[in-house]
């Protein structure tokens, strides 16, 4: 089955509206027809035997019906249409976005970007520890989190600083694994044109987060689920959205937990 690749908002509902004329299927009776049939019927009645009061009355309702029905499957069908054609706008617009999908474990970290991870607290937490590593499974760090209620939570990490919540995360850079600061060949510390040591940062790449917590006296593993870039958007004949992701991952659009505004 082919798909039809969207890139961008312009163009995308051409392609899904429904054609303003089609031609008839021969083994359908539409309203126009019944209604000649049934002129043609009181056009040839017998004036000695005419048609039955009754009989008539019954054509009548099946006619009406005959248009109601013929009325409601165009509704329908524009329905579906104008359905068809929202899901590939809102589709399209995502492209160059970067969103949290539903069993996305590596998010990708650009260069001057950030990588974010969400999760569902399941009940009240103490302890949190948030574990990263790189994309091969490496440990590069493991930092405290403090506490979280049950719901919603959100880690933001631009390979220096952290955000929990929407809230910056004060680090003790001294407790990390990466160096501080950016040095030479020679082990000094590399200073910028004012002087000032050159904080080191960890480069872009996979990066994954898992977080680990004390729930109700017990240590539990909480699974997060990583950003991630979508580069494309493709929809099927039938109307299915695919959103491709950076890294070669597809979801659905009802897989998204959160879209990120950078």
């Amino acid at each position: 089955m082919s798909i039809n690749e969207v890139k961008s908002g312009a163009g995308v509902l051409d392609q899904y509206r429904t054609p303003t004329e089609t031609e008839p299927k021969s083994n359908e009776l539409g309203k126009n027809a019944f209604l000649e049939l049934m002129v043609a019927q009181l056009n040839n009645q017998n004036p000695l035997e005419p048609t039955d009061n009754q009989a008539f009355v019954a054509q009548l309702a099946q006619f009406s019906s005959v248009e109601g029905i013929d009325n409601l499957n165009e509704s329908v069908s524009n329905i579906s249409s104008q359905f068809t054609s929202n899901a590939a706008l809102q589709a399209s617009s995502l492209v160059g976005q970067s969103v949290i999908v539903e069993g996305n474990t590596k998010g990708l970290l650009n260069s001057g970007g950030v990588v974010s991870g969400y999760t569902d607290v399941p009940a009240s937490a103490s302890s949190m520890v948030l574990t990263i590593e790189d994309g091969s499974g490496q440990l590069l760090e493991q930092i405290p989190m403090g506490t979280h209620d049950a719901g919603p939570m959100s880690i933001r990490w631009d390979g220096y600083n952290l955000m929990k919540d929407g809230e910056i995360v004060e680090l003790d850079r001294s407790k990390m694994n990466i160096d501080q600061y950016l040095r030479d060949e020679d082990g000094e510390i590399q200073m910028d044109d004012s002087g000032n040591p050159i904080e080191q940062a960890y480069p872009p790449g996979q990066y994954v987060f898992k977080l680990s917590a004390n729930i109700a006296g017990k240590a539990e593993e909480i699974g997060m689920q990583m950003s991630s870039r979508v580069d494309s958007v493709t929809m099927s004949p039938t109307g299915t959205v695919t959103l491709n992701l950076t890294g070669g991952e597809r979801a659905t659009m009802n897989q998204i937990k959160q879209i990120l505004d950078v």
